[in-house]
Parts: structure tokens; sequence; C-alpha cells
């Protein structure tokens, strides 16, 4: 079943449910619980020379930025921060940008000609996560989640409201100012990305004062004109954005609905639901889209008879941009923290958000779009996983 529904419908049904972003071969619909069970695949007897990522890998680790060659085995920490550098990006020219000490700082893609940007006074540490959301020093000081623009010239961050740095200038202006005293304060939690034509911008957004975590949403602002809210939960989604930036595709693995799977026009945000929907029978969970060269859109999927409940593990498959179409990449299936797509579309990283026989929980492995051998790379408890340069 596939619909168009506007933003405010969107919070209506996700909103009453208080939630926060599996195949054959054909385009048969069914569930994989149905299917003929298939043994797990292992690393076992794939060796680590035949395998290269397609780029460097850059993430953080303790607190520092690191890089993983392409070769899969070779490492090397490129910061050394006093305080623990809390996220980080990396533009198109290789720059590094990064947070550390409520200071945003960038340096080359070795670590080196660091330079501060914009300093903010210094926090105390606040350990719960919903009492820092709601403190009012950290709302209007912290400096939050930098993000580059396509061009590598604008870093995008979060201080007391979206701001954008012009490398060219210097300067950063405010680009939405937000505000804890207005009828229905609406703040920003974080920069999620830039639009590929530098026209949108994706922010984690919440109510202030925020009573439950699960009460945060993905909003989408086009830059000089209107502020799109809570287009998606914030809890279980991903989104991929189209090569020209005419799509938007937000994908939610926490609850099984309609809306697990959206296509929507970032100048309007009116979203068509494009996900399998078999209620009272099948669930259908989606995480970490990408639309490939080809125009296939490749995405996480699991299956379950409950829609709050998680599937057993997410498969890799394929589908047309319309929903349609639905092939299966892969036979495992994983429980998925966060992914990452190569630029080619020819595969997936993937942390674990549970082990598995073969994998402990915060692994990170490498998923090809072809039916082989997941690899494990060395990247114990790896966050902010960003592909580098050569």
């Amino acid at each position: 079943m596939k619909k168009s529904i506007q933003p405010k419908m969107i919070l209506t049904l996700i909103g009453l449910l208080s939630i926060t972003l599996s195949a054959c071969l054909t385009t048969t619909k069914y569930s994989p619980q149905e299917s003929e069970p298939v043994p797990e695949m292992t690393t076992q007897n794939l060796p680590p020379e035949k395998f290269e990522l397609p780029a460097p890998l850059f993430y953080l680790q303790n607190g520092q930025i690191w890089r993983l060659d392409p070769d899969a085995q070779s490492t090397q920490q490129l910061t050394n921060e006093n305080a623990p550098i809390e996220s980080f990006d990396l533009s198109v020219n290789g720059m590094l940008a990064y947070i550390s000490n409520n200071s945003l700082i960038t340096s080359d893609s070795q670590g080196n000609n660091r330079q501060v940007l914009r300093a903010g006074p210094a926090l105390p540490p606040i350990s719960d996560e919903l009492a820092r959301l709601n403190d009012f020093e950290y709302i209007t000081t912290a400096l939050r989640t930098p993000c580059w623009s396509p061009d590598g010239q604008k870093i995008a961050f979060i201080e007391n409201g979206l701001q954008i740095f012009n490398l060219k200038t210097g300067q950063a202006d405010m680009v939405w100012r937000q505000s804890t005293t207005s009828s229905n304060p609406t703040l920003f939690e974080g920069v999620l990305s830039w639009s590929p034509d530098g026209r949108f911008i994706l922010l984690d957004q919440y109510t202030y004062p925020i009573e439950n975590k699960y009460y945060r949403w993905i909003s989408l602002l086009q830059l000089g004109e209107s502020l799109h809210l809570n287009i998606s939960p914030q809890s279980g989604g991903s989104f991929a954005w189209s090569s020209d930036a005419g799509d938007l595709f937000l994908a939610n693995q926490a609850f099984g609905s309609e809306q697990s799977l959206m296509r929507c026009k970032p100048e309007t945000a009116q979203c068509q639901m494009i996900a399998e929907f078999e209620p009272a029978r099948w669930y259908y969970h989606y995480a970490f889209p990408f639309v490939s060269p080809d125009g296939r859109l490749l995405v996480l999927m699991g299956a379950s008879n409950d829609p709050v409940q998680q599937p057993q593990g997410l498969k890799l498959i394929s589908v047309r941009q319309d929903g349609y179409g639905r092939n299966e990449l892969r036979r495992d299936r994983y429980r998925v923290e966060s992914g990452l797509w190569a630029p080619a579309g020819n595969g997936v990283l993937i942390r674990l958000a549970q082990g598995t026989d073969d994998f402990p929980a915060g692994s990170t492995l490498w998923l090809s779009v072809e039916d082989v051998p997941a690899v494990p790379l060395p990247l114990p408890n790896a966050t902010n996983l960003r592909w580098g340069v050569d």
C-alpha cells in the first residue's frame, strides 16, 4: 500500500504510537520466516589479502579520529586532543572538522594544520541525556555536529540554533535561531546531512522541554526558505538522498508500518509511503537506504509479526524507487546500529547492535551486494564512520 502524506499526518500517526529511522529472488511478497532456511555465512576461508576497502575509512575511537587504510589492516591515529572528540566530518576536499572541548576545529586529513574556528565556553559534563537536552547553558552555548557542505567550503553546526561557517569569509552566520521561550519551542540537537545540491539540511530536532528520549524527530530545512518539522522519527531513523536531491528516502527500523520506508519531495516535504505492508500479518522494518548509481534503492529490511517487535535481523535487498520489485541480495541477516554505504553502491559497512555466532556486538562488517561472506574490520567500538579520499 502506497500513499502520499503530509508531514502533519506523519506526526499524528507516529506520535500516537510514541516512537521516535525477508525476501525472495522474485517480486512475490512473503515473510522470510516462510522461506526455506539457509545457513548463516561466515568469514571462514576468506583470505584477508583478497579484500580491499573502496577508500580509506575515518572513524572515532577512544575520543580521537583514526584512519583505516584500504587494505583493511593498517590504522593510524590522526588527532591528539586533550578533550575527547565528540563528533567529526570529512569534506570532499579531505579536510576534517570536529568538536573537542566545545570548540569547532579543522585540520587536514592527516591531523595537521590544526585551526580553531570557534571556541565556546567550558561546559560541565552532564551524563544524563535528557538533562543535557534540557539544560539552558548547554542549549545556548554547546557546539555540536559539524557537517561539511557538498563543495567543502562551509560547515553547518549547532550553537544556539543552526549556524554555517564560511571558510572564505571566516565568519559564521546564524541560519535558524532557536528559542526556549517561544510558545512551542523547537530546538536542534544535531546536523545530519546537507542535500547533494546544498539547498537543504537535515537536522535532529526536539520540542523543549523534552520528557522522553523517543520524542525526537528528523526535520528538513530549505535554506533561505522554510523548516519542515517532524518528517520522521529520529529513533531508528535513517535516510538517503538521490544524486540530484530531487528525492529524499526515509527509513525506520524501530517500528514496522506503512511509514517504515518513504519517498519524499524536499521542496514540500510531501511523502509517499513505499514500504511493504501486510497488517495483522507481517510488519516490515527498513534501515540505511542508498540510491545506487543505476537507480535502484538498496536497503536493509526485516519482517516481524508485531510492529514494535524488532525482526530477528535485517537482510540486504534492492527495490525500485517506488518500493516494488523486491530482490534479495544477501542471505545473512543482522541487527544493525549504523550503516555507511560505499559511494559506488557495491557494499555497505554496518556496525552490529547485537552479536551473532560469528561476530560480537559492536563489530564493524563489510557487506558486499554480492552474496559472499561478510568481512569483519579491525575496528572494535568504532563510531562516526566516514569515507576518505586517496
